[in-house]
């Protein structure tokens, strides 16, 4: 029987990692897979991660032969100290905990800040870049070993796109670059000087160019904007779900009327304003205290727990730890309204996180405090969302109150199925595959 052709798939992050990009790595994995390749997978060794995931490392361990390689990034490094104290202390790591916030603990975040400040400053394309040479070295190895017929490089971090522009120019293999979030042109990026963007935005069009195929997560019009010469080779490619997760699923025992937010918040995405919101409406509507609950689950910055307690909302809003993705859907099944917030104070976003999929698929009602943009976009095509400024508390308790008003008289939200299933991963997986299939043929259809 001849050899099954070999791809090889580069990507810092990867399970057993948790968070939106795995599940997007999982199902490239599983297309190329499908596709009739043999995947590879390089990335990094164990980093520090406030979320693992092994359920979602489980899924493509048959299908892959997955390599790790050392790094000087500052993840890893944490990692790495983080094992030598255990080990110091002779602690076992199931036993450690992250410190408690304290209720007022402001120097917490800006300490946070001057940290990501200095990041920027100091490390291009991002911090992570310390990964690069250690990949380098071993796609060189892998290549030359494996003979694979295809590249795959996914980011964020960009840093790994520089991973496959080199190999590209070394090797000359077909290349895929497969952006999960956009790079100079993101709007939450805070680059600290105009040099460090223009710099960003020559790295990043020097992939495009070189670059076989290019698809994109979302913001396909943006880059073709942009890129108007290159557009002929860039796809859109969604983030999606799997039918299978909300099949046979129990929900959780949940009481009275839930308010649930799930994943993380960092950098501009921010709680404050949904939380001053959920303050006005305890103290005009304190007749809902009992009944309302809100639900965050997932992974969040000291300073954002601190804030709900100064605020008054402790016996309110309930802080989950991070879940691995298979034991979401018990808790976004329960709830009766699922929340998605976004940086508040932009007009205008083409983010759009890879849960907005699996919220659209739930039955329940969507609250979204968010700019207008693609996030927008898929909700209003999707239905059964209230779409409002996440910059503006009243509005938000507005929104609220007409949520509770709707779930007291039963009323469920309107989706348009058709348009949600074609987000869903069998769908998404044929693309996958249709694409690595015209890569491997050098055939880019316009």
């Amino acid at each position: 029987m001849a050899d099954r052709k070999k791809a090889l798939l580069i990507s810092y992050i990867y399970p057993p990692a948790g968070g939106g990009g795995s599940p997007r790595l999982v199902r490239w994995t599983r297309a190329a897979a499908q596709a009739g390749f043999k995947p590879i997978v390089l990335t990094v060794k164990e980093v520090y991660e406030r979320g693992k995931d092994q359920s979602l490392l489980a899924q493509v361990q048959s299908l892959a032969r997955i390599e790790r390689t050392e790094s000087l990034d500052p993840k890893r490094m944490a990692f790495l100290f983080q094992t030598a104290l255990r080990r110091k202390k002779n602690v076992p790591s199931e036993k450690v905990r992250e410190p408690e916030p304290s209720p007022t603990n402001s120097s917490a975040g800006r300490l946070w800040r001057l940290i990501q400040l200095l990041r920027n400053w100091l490390m291009v394309p991002d911090d992570l870049i310390g990964w690069m040479p250690f990949a380098l070295c071993s796609a060189w190895k892998i290549i030359r070993r494996e003979k694979p017929s295809l590249l795959i490089t996914s980011s964020s971090p960009h840093s790994v796109q520089l991973i496959g522009l080199v190999l590209k120019k070394i090797s000359g293999l077909p290349w895929l670059a497969d952006f999960r979030d956009h790079w100079a042109g993101h709007p939450y990026y805070a680059f600290p000087t105009r040099l460090h963007r223009r710099f960003n935005a020559w790295l990043e069009k020097a992939v495009l160019e070189n670059a076989d195929l290019v698809t994109f997560a979302y913001g396909l019009k943006t880059a073709s904007r942009a890129y108007p010469r290159l557009q002929s080779k860039f796809r859109e490619l969604s983030n999606g779900f799997c039918e299978q997760d909300f099949q046979n699923v129990q929900p959780l025992p949940l009481s009275g009327f839930n308010l649930l937010f799930l994943g993380a918040l960092y950098g501009a995405h921010s709680p404050q304003n949904f939380f001053k919101a959920l303050q006005q409406l305890r103290e005009q509507h304190p007749e809902l205290s009992s009944e309302l609950k809100v639900w965050m689950v997932g992974q969040f910055l000291p300073f954002d727990i601190a804030l709900a307690k100064e605020l008054g909302l402790s016996e309110m809003v309930n802080f989950k730890p991070f879940l691995p993705h298979s034991q979401v859907f018990s808790w976004m099944l329960a709830a009766d309204v699922l929340v998605l917030i976004l940086q508040s104070n932009l007009q205008s976003s083409v983010v759009v996180p890879g849960k907005v999929f699996e919220y659209i698929r739930a039955p329940k009602w969507i609250l979204g405090l968010i700019p207008e943009g693609e996030t927008a976009e898929i909700l209003r095509a999707a239905g059964g969302a209230l779409i409002v400024p996440g910059n503006q508390p009243e509005q938000i308790q507005a929104a609220i109150l007409e949520l509770h008003r709707r779930w007291k008289q039963g009323e469920k939200p309107l989706r348009d199925m058709s348009y949600v299933m074609s987000k869903e991963e069998n769908c998404l997986n044929q693309q996958m595959q249709n694409l690595l299939a015209s890569l491997l043929e050098k055939k880019i259809p316009s």
